[in-house]
């Protein structure tokens, strides 16, 4: 049996590391078959499937609680079969691309609409003669052009066969290039922006919708979102949230020991949790993180509805990849300062998801301090409320564009500050 090491004293076999990730899909199935009749099941599973998923596509709102975990659920099984099947190890960035499309499932990305960009990863590998699961990563986190593979069924849903060949050559295409873009964004933003393939991806998409734009092609947004919270969906997060914390005290011998250790890491791409720090204290700092923002979303006034959950999802993922609370409170600050001083008008939701989201700057606080990643967070807040009409929605990784962007212009910015003063000595 394969083992990695998850602490300086004790190993734990990949088998209990997959176990804990199917944790979650297997508590969704169960609980969308306790509560959702067959019947609605079905019904709210078919308009999952013919959405346009462009964003905000709130499943949550159009199709309900129970059809909404079910697809999630089944996103995240069907990945972990892959990534099992290809013998990868459970890691920090593995763990982060399955919450994101665990996430995203909430909000835009399903089993129809994910398939094409897998194609086209499996093609690029079999191009460059190398291991699909050298690809496979970057195919889990291409799923951020879903919507077009859902605008592409949309246009042709009298012609199966023409969807599927559409879907295949366009996502295909977009699935072979994203491994050679991502990583020359890379140097864009120098790590410091979590979600590369936000930025790599916003870029690519702005393309297209020019193209589509010039082209009089008509793509209209969604705003229907959940509006009232469901007490029953907060308890489900909060208990898989308080349930890795005791997962992973239990895997690191009973104990914190070891948990500041994780809070001295700046976060800067490549920081694995589980490689440096191990599995356990990795999942408990999933939890904490998943704890601290249900509390945040519920103290402003927030709902969990689809797009919240995926930022919550999102955070909690990242949690085993760079994130901790203490690179992540200035950001959350920062978007906050900026919503106030700002006098941004939109929804209480919009606050929510940039803060969430926007923690994808965390490496600017952990690198710098958390007076520049407040500066970040602001930064931040002003720029992804304009950003999703450069891209008209067809890219969910919104977040992921700006604070891309925001990083690539401040980072430069603070190295100038810090020649300047090394002038003045």
């Amino acid at each position: 049996m394969k083992t990695v090491k998850i602490t300086r004293r004790k190993k734990v076999s990949s088998r209990v590391m997959y176990r804990v990730l199917y944790i979650l899909p297997l508590a969704m199935l169960l609980y969308a078959f306790l509560t959702t009749n067959l019947s609605e099941l079905s019904q709210g599973f078919q308009i999952i499937l013919k959405s346009n998923d462009v964003l905000l596509t709130d499943y949550l709102a159009i199709a309900g609680v129970g059809p909404t975990l079910v697809n999630a659920a089944l996103v995240l099984l069907i990945n972990l079969w892959l990534i099992k099947k290809l013998d990868l190890k459970p890691n920090g960035i593995i763990i982060a691309a399955l919450f994101l499309l665990a996430g995203f499932s909430f909000m835009g990305k399903n089993i129809f609409n994910i398939w094409p960009f897998y194609f086209g990863g499996f093609i690029y590998s079999r191009y460059h003669q190398i291991p699909y699961k050298n690809v496979v990563l970057i195919n889990m986190f291409s799923t951020a052009f879903s919507p077009i593979s859902s605008l592409i069924a949309g246009a042709m849903s009298d012609h199966l066969m023409l969807v599927i060949v559409m879907n295949a050559v366009v996502g295909g295409f977009i699935g072979f290039i994203m491994p050679t873009i991502s990583a020359h964004i890379l140097t864009l933003h120098s790590g410091y922006n979590l979600y590369n393939m936000g930025t790599a991806a916003g870029l690519v998409g702005m393309l297209v919708y020019s193209i589509l734009d010039v082209s009089k092609v008509n793509i209209e947004a969604n705003s229907l979102l959940l509006q009232e919270n469901n007490p029953a969906v907060i308890i489900f997060f909060v208990l898989y949230s308080i349930t890795l914390i005791i997962l992973g005290w239990r895997i690191n011998e009973r104990s914190f020991k070891g948990y500041r250790d994780v809070m001295k890491h700046t976060g800067r791409l490549v920081t694995d949790v589980i490689k440096q720090d191990g599995f356990g204290l990795s999942i408990m700092n999933m939890g904490i993180l998943g704890l601290l923002s249900i509390a945040f979303v519920l103290v402003v006034g927030g709902v969990m509805n689809g797009p919240t959950i995926a930022a919550v999802l999102a955070v909690m993922g990242f949690g085993s990849f760079g994130k901790h609370p203490k690179n992540t409170w200035p950001i959350v600050l920062g978007v906050c300062l900026g919503w106030v001083m700002f006098g941004i008008d939109k929804p209480i939701s919009t606050l929510v998801m940039s803060a969430l989201f926007g923690t994808t700057l965390a490496p600017v606080a952990g690198e710098f301090g958390a007076l520049w990643g407040i500066v970040a967070g602001m930064l931040h807040m002003a720029f992804v409320v304009n950003i999703g009409a450069m891209h008209g929605g067809l890219m969910l990784y919104n977040n992921g564009l700006s604070g891309g962007i925001v990083a690539a212009v401040l980072i430069p910015l603070i190295d100038a500050f810090k020649k300047e003063k090394k002038n003045e000595t």
